[in-house]
């Protein structure tokens, strides 16, 4: 599978705190091999999305195209007050 991470996200990534973003790499990575690994979550309201929390705080966001055989990485977001509007 083709993981493909949109340009908003590569700029979220840069930002994170450098042990987030060794995790966020890591589960990107894996996410590869199982895009539906254990502790996902559709995200409501969002046909294709799917949420998987890299710790209690930070989360990416995801959407998976089985028939392009294709993975992409929406957004990596610090959980928060509006966070899922």
């Amino acid at each position: 599978m083709k993981i493909h991470v949109k340009k908003s996200a590569r700029k979220e990534l840069m930002k994170l705190p450098d042990n987030i973003l060794i995790k966020a790499f890591k589960i990107i990575l894996t996410l590869n091999e199982n895009p539906y690994p254990r502790g996902y979550d559709k995200v409501e309201g969002k046909e294709n999305q799917l949420r998987l929390w890299i710790d209690k705080n930070y989360r990416i966001l995801y959407e998976v195209f089985s028939n392009k055989d294709r993975l992409d990485i929406v957004a990596i977001r610090l959980k928060g007050e509006g966070t899922y509007k």
